[in-house]
């Protein structure tokens, strides 16, 4: 049987997919957060991206999302959001995120 390196070609659409699966299965809250950090930080906010984890992991895993944002880029998620949206967008996402909440 063949061993199939998942790390053999960074390029590889196919392996790259699979990567992806692989990690949200196992470690959610790390994709997620690597999701996030993407939309956030770049030219122009990915809206789609960035809407689309909050909205469908705030009532699951929002708060261990959060705590690893935190961790691997020292700045709170709600501040990041904050930075990068402005005014009902803004106060949507920080509010499904828990924006406040002890």
């Amino acid at each position: 049987m063949d061993h199939m390196d998942l790390e053999a070609d960074p390029k590889d659409e196919f392996l790259s997919i699979l990567r992806a699966t692989i990690k949200c299965l196992t470690r959610s809250e790390e994709y997620f957060e690597n999701v996030l950090r993407l939309a956030i930080n770049k030219q122009g906010t990915d809206e789609g991206a960035l809407t689309r984890v909050v909205t469908t992991r705030a009532e699951i895993d929002m708060k261990i999302i959060k705590d690893e944002y935190h961790k691997r880029n020292s700045v709170p998620l709600d501040h990041a959001i904050a930075k990068d949206t402005r005014g009902d967008y803004e106060d949507l996402l920080l509010a499904l995120i828990g924006h406040g909440d002890a």
